[in-house]
């Protein structure tokens, strides 16, 4: 560890609390390694991070109650509304037990900037980290919302990205797609734009034992892992699965959901439990909730395919899932429709459909379980590529690299 430099860090996040957030935590821990004081601020969680502040490893976690309220676009301004609010009070608090030098931010929403510009006159510097570009989400999941209403806060978001794009000193992004756009878009200094990939850390997670119990007495498990929203394509398993027991009358398997299931972290998850009930999908088709990650490492151990439903759209299409990465660090060979950041994180180790639809995506899982060489095949590859390349050791070379700025 480098001698302290004294700078205190702030991170930031909204839509997820810490350390749930794997991203912000680990680039939190690789900050606090290089000798920084680390603090941060993001929601609170109704099943885990409940506490309004701990102290976890050296860093100082404050926390506030989201507000959620539904999907549409009044959540999402009481949601904001509250985010700011709470977050502005609670770095002030920070701030005066110690003077931030740094502000790290990530998005969504993009509008931590309206906190910041307060403490830019004071030399409080700003990065701003890209997790998700937030207006082609908005244009894509309101893309048969009227064009008026549409367009119009589309311009609205598109003046703040820009906002962000003049205050910040420095940005981070997950993806070369990301800074293409933002260097396209704002034609933003590339010199200014690090590439910090999300991946996960190489470590024990492939000793946790098998459990052919998770089966549920069946010969093939298929796993989901991550959030469930409007975009996250979990209703395309959904309908896979139907698929697969009423038209093709395969029945021999176990789809498990693992993922946030609660209004807070996944709006969409009641439509998607609803659709679950009338497909009367029960005894194939899992929503385990919160899981420890001992749990989930167990699960990924014992699955066949882990499935990656995203469809395309303008934001999916440029897009680092996560989940790829688990998928991989646990030898899964993956399922996905054919993106184009998927392809580049995944490679070989998944089989791509093209026609985005839930019938060929039904039919490719089939064709999967029945090929033992072809799975084996697809395992081997994904570890190869998560400990060659796609792990967080490698991801987080350019994160320092930035904050060595900073000393």
């Amino acid at each position: 560890m480098s001698d302290s430099p004294g700078k205190h860090i702030l991170f930031v996040v909204e839509n997820c609390s810490v350390p749930d957030d794997q991203r912000v935590w680990k680039e939190a821990k690789a900050v606090k390694e290089m000798g920084f004081e680390v603090s941060i601020i993001s929601p609170s969680d109704k099943k885990k991070d409940k506490e309004s502040f701990i102290v976890l490893d050296g860093i100082n976690v404050y926390r506030y109650k989201q507000v959620v309220i539904g999907s549409g676009f009044l959540s999402y301004i009481v949601e904001y509304l509250n985010y700011l609010i709470a977050t502005f009070f609670l770095v002030i608090k920070v701030n005066f037990k110690k003077k931030i030098h740094v502000f790290h931010s990530a998005n969504p929403p993009d509008l931590f900037f309206m906190i910041y510009m307060f403490f830019k006159p004071f030399g409080a510097k700003y990065i701003f980290d890209v997790h998700d570009l937030f207006v082609n989400t908005f244009e894509s999941k309101y893309q048969n919302k009227r064009a008026v209403l549409k367009n119009l806060f589309i311009a609205i978001l598109r003046i703040v990205e820009k906002i962000n794009m003049k205050f910040a000193d420095y940005i981070v992004v997950t993806n070369q797609s990301y800074k293409e756009y933002l260097i396209n878009t704002y034609s933003t200094d590339q010199k200014n734009i690090f590439i910090v990939r999300n991946a996960p850390e190489l470590d024990n997670r492939l000793e946790f034992p098998r459990n052919e119990a998770l089966k549920n007495g069946k010969k093939h498990l298929l796993i989901f892992f991550g959030m469930m929203g409007e975009d996250d394509g979990v209703d395309v398993i959904l309908k896979a699965c139907n698929y697969l027991l009423n038209v093709k009358k395969f029945s021999d398997f176990y789809c498990c959901l693992i993922g946030p299931d609660n209004i807070e972290r996944s709006p969409f998850v009641r439509e998607l439990k609803e659709m679950h009930e009338d497909l009367n999908l029960e005894y194939n088709v899992k929503f385990t909730g919160y899981l420890s990650w001992p749990e989930i490492h167990s699960y990924l151990n014992t699955a066949d395919i882990g499935l990656s439903p995203d469809l395309y759209t303008l934001q999916n299409d440029i897009s680092t899932m996560i989940k790829i990465m688990e998928y991989m660090s646990h030898g899964l060979p993956i399922l996905s429709f054919n993106l184009k950041e998927n392809k580049y994180s995944a490679g070989e180790a998944a089989v791509y459909c093209d026609s985005y639809d839930y019938k060929e995506f039904a039919e490719k899982i089939i064709y999967m379980v029945n090929s033992e060489k072809l799975l084996q095949e697809k395992s081997e590859i994904g570890l190869k590529r998560y400990r060659s390349v796609f792990n967080w050791g490698n991801s987080k070379i350019n994160l320092t690299e930035l904050y060595k700025r900073f000393y």
